[in-house]
C-alpha cells in the first residue's frame, strides 16, 4: 500500500463511528491520513439485528456505517467488530457486507479479527476468505495477549491452499514498554499494520513518541513497503492526529538516509532472477555494466593482486610477473591488475583471455586507448586456452556466483589451471564455500508458484537468485562446502552435505537462501553471508531453492537439510530436500532429481 517510494499511514476508526463521509472528511482534511479504516456495519447490531436484516437481504441505512460511493477510493471497510461464530447468519451478513463494499468500491474489507474467532470455526473462516478473495483481507491480532496469533493465521492460510491473493492487516496492541517483534510476520503478505494511540509516548514538549525499539519497528514495516493505520478507542482527534505526524517524520527520516545503492538494490527486491549461464552463453553489454558498477568488489580484487605482486615479487629476485585474467570480460579486473602492478612498482606481464568476441572488440579498443596496448589479448575458452605462450604467475578470475560455485568455477579452474598457471602460483580467489539457511517467504513463494504453469512447471524445482527482502531466515547460515585453488592439483566437482538447523521461531518453511563466502588472497575475502556481508558489495544476490510443498517448523525443531551437487560430462545441477527431525511425515521431495528440471551447462 506504499504510495510509489511514499509510505501510506492511514487512521483506524473506532469501531462506533457511524458517518463514515464525515469521519473520511476530517480525517483526510485534518489528520492527512492517506486511507481511513471505516466499520462497514453498525457495532450495535447484535444476533437478532442479524437475523433480521438476513431475513430482509438488504441492510437499513442505519445498520450501516459506510453509507455511500463517496471518498470510497480511500476507504477500507472493517468488520473487525462482527463476532464471527461461523454460524449462517454470520455467513449470510459477511457476504451481503461484501457485496455492497464491491457495490461501493471499496478498497478492501478488513475480515473479522481471527484471535477473537472460535478455533474451531477457522475452516469455515477460510472459506468465507476464499469466497471473497481479491476483496476480503484477514485480520491477525499480535502481541502479549495473543500467543497463538501466528499458529491460527498458518491454519487459516493452509485451509486456503496458500492463495497468492491473501492480505493481511496485523493489529498491534501494545503498551509503550511491550516488546514488538516483526519477527515470522516479514515473511507474510503484510498489507496494514494497525497501532494504537497507546503505544506511544509523550516527550516533554507533551507530543507522541515512539520508544527506539517500537521506531525500529516502524522503520522495518516502512522498509517492507506496509501501510499504517493509527487508531484509538477513545477518539481523540487530536492525538492520532498527532501520531500521524510523527510517522510521517519517521518515514522521512528514513528516505533521506537511503543512499542511491540503496534506492538502486530495492529495485530488485524478491525479484526472481535466472542464474547465469556463461559457459553456455555470452553476456551481453548490460550484464557487464551492471557488474562493472560495484567498485567494493574490484577494490578487493585489486587489494588481494598487489599483495600477491609485492609476495611474490619479493621472492622472485625482482624477474618479470606473469599475471593472466581468465575471463577477462570487458576489462574491469585487468584495469585493476595494472593498477595493482604500479602500486608495487613491479614488472608484470598481463595476459587477458576471454572467449566472448564481442567483449573482444572492447577489450581491443581499452588496450590500444586506456592501456597502452601493454596487455597481450587471447581470443579463447580459458579451459582450451593454448594459445597462451607462457604460464602466470597469478591467475585471476571472476567466475564466483551466488553460491559461489553455481557459475561453474571449480570446473573451469580444474581445466584452466594446469594450463596457465605456473607451478607454485597463486590463484586469485584461492577458496571459497556455499552456506546455506533455512527461509519462509510468502513473497517468493508465491512468485515462484505464480511463474509456474501446467506446461511449464519446471520453475518450482528451480534455483533463483534474488534479493531476498520480505522474508524471514529462520536460523544462522551454515557452511555446505568449499573449493580451493591452491595449487595445480585439480579438484572433483561433486559434493554432498546435510546440515542441521535449530529453528528459531514457529514459521512456514518455504526454501533455501545460499550464500557464499571467498578468500581472494592474503586474508583479502568476499562474502555475501548475512553477517560477514562485504560492505557496499552488490554484484550477487543471494540464491533461493524453493519447496513445492511448504513446511510448517516450530520453535525448538531440528531441520535437517540435505544438498547435492552433481556432476556429468555436460552439466551441473543441484538437488536438495528437508525433513524435520522427529516429525513423522515432515519431509519434502527430492528437488530437481537427476537434474530433471534446471541444470547449468558445461
Amino acid at each position: 500500500m506504499a504510495k510509489g517510494n511514499r509510505i501510506s499511514i492511514g487512521v483506524a476508526a473506532a469501531a462506533d463511528t457511524t458517518d463514515a463521509d464525515a469521519y473520511v472528511a476530517q480525517s483526510m482534511a485534518q489528520i492527512g491520513a492517506d486511507f481511513v479504516i471505516m466499520p462497514l456495519v453498525a457495532a450495535a447490531m447484535d444476533e437478532q439485528a442479524v437475523r433480521q436484516t438476513v431475513e430482509r437481504g438488504y441492510f437499513a441505512t442505519g445498520e450501516l456505517a459506510v453509507r455511500s460511493a463517496t471518498n470510497a477510493y480511500c476507504v477500507v471497510g472493517s468488520l473487525a467488530h462482527v463476532d464471527w461464530t461461523g454460524s449462517s447468519g454470520d455467513v449470510a451478513l459477511v457476504a451481503m457486507a461484501m457485496e455492497y463494499a464491491g457495490y461501493t468500491g471499496l478498497r478492501g474489507v478488513v475480515a473479522p479479527t481471527i484471535n477473537e474467532c472460535d478455533p474451531r470455526k477457522d475452516v469455515e473462516y477460510a472459506r468465507m476468505l476464499l469466497e471473497h478473495m481479491g476483496l476480503a483481507v484477514a485480520r491477525v491480532r499480535i502481541g502479549k495477549d495473543a500467543p497463538d496469533a501466528w499458529s491460527r493465521w498458518n491454519a487459516i492460510r493452509h485451509a486456503c491452499n496458500h492463495d497468492a491473493r491473501l492480505q493481511l492487516v496485523l493489529e498491534i496492541g501494545a503498551a509503550p514498554d511491550a516488546a514488538v517483534e516483526i519477527g515470522q510476520w516479514r515473511a507474510e503478505p503484510v498489507q496494514i499494520v494497525q497501532i494504537a494511540t497507546s503505544m506511544f509516548t509523550k516527550n516533554r514538549a507533551g507530543y507522541p513518541v515512539l520508544t527506539r525499539a517500537h521506531q525500529s519497528a516502524m522503520l522495518e514495516w516502512m522498509d517492507l513497503g506496509v501501510a499504517l493505520a493509527v487508531g484509538s478507542d477513545d477518539g481523540e482527534t487530536a492525538m492520532v492526529s498527532d501520531c500521524i505526524k510523527y510517522l510521517r517524520h519517521l518515514a522521512a527520516q528514513r528516505e533521506a538516509q537511503t543512499g542511491a545503492d540503496d534506492a538502486a538494490s530495492a529495485e530488485y527486491y524478491d525479484v526472481l532472477q535466472t542464474p547465469l549461464q556463461p559457459l553456455a552463453d555470452h553476456l551481453d553489454a548490460e550484464t557487464y555494466e551492471v557488474f562493472e558498477q560495484d567498485a567494493a568488489k574490484y577494490d578487493a580484487y585489486e587489494d588481494a593482486m598487489h599483495r600477491a605482486i609485492r609476495d611474490l615479487s619479493s621472492s622472485h629476485n625482482g624477474r618479470q610477473l606473469v599475471l593472466t585474467v581468465a575471463g577477462a570480460g570487458r576489462g574491469p579486473l585487468v584495469a585493476r591488475a595494472l593498477q595493482a602492478a604500479r602500486r608495487c612498482d613491479a614488472d608484470v606481464k598481463v595476459y587477458a583471455v576471454e572467449k566472448n568476441p564481442s567483449a573482444m572488440v572492447e577489450l581491443q579498443r581499452k588496450n590500444a586507448e586506456l592501456w597502452g596496448g601493454c596487455v597481450t589479448l587471447v581470443h579463447a575458452d580459458m579451459r582450451r586456452a593454448t594459445a597462451v605462450p607462457e604460464r602466470a604467475d597469478i591467475l585471476v578470475s571472476e567466475l564466483l556466483g551466488s553460491l559461489g560455485d553455481n557459475e561453474l568455477s571449480p570446473e573451469c579452474l580444474a581445466a584452466a589451471i594446469p594450463l596457465l598457471l605456473a607451478p607454485g602460483g597463486v590463484c586469485i580467489p584461492r577458496k571459497y564455500t556455499a552456506y546455506i539457511a533455512p527461509l519462509s517467504s510468502t513473497a517468493l513463494f508465491n512468485r515462484v508458484r505464480s511463474a509456474a504453469t501446467y506446461n511449464e512447471p519446471a520453475r518450482l524445482e528451480t534455483p533463483f537468485v534474488v534479493n531476498i527482502h520480505a522474508a524471514n531466515v529462520l536460523a544462522d547460515a551454515q557452511p555446505l562446502w568449499s573449493f580451493e585453488h591452491i595449487s595445480t592439483a585439480s579438484e572433483k566437482g561433486q559434493r554432498s552435505a546435510c546440515r542441521a538447523f535449530d529453528i528459531r521461531s514457529p514459521s512456514l518453511l518455504h526454501g533455501l537462501a545460499g550464500y557464499f563466502d571467498a578468500e581472494l588472497y592474503g586474508g583479502v575475502e568476499l562474502s555475501i553471508c548475512p553477517a560477514t556481508h562485504t560492505p557496499a558489495m552488490h554484484s550477487w544476490f543471494p540464491m533461493f531453492f524453493p519447496l513445492m510443498s511448504p513446511l510448517t517448523v516450530h520453535a525448538g525443531d531440528s531441520l535437517a537439510v540435505h544438498m547435492w551437487r552433481r556432476v556429468s560430462d555436460s552439466k551441473v545441477w543441484y538437488e536438495w530436500a528437508l525433513r524435520v527431525e522427529g516429525c513423522r511425515g515432515c519431509v519434502s521431495a527430492v528437488h530437481n532429481l537427476n537434474a530433471h528440471q534446471h541444470w547449468i551447462d558445461k
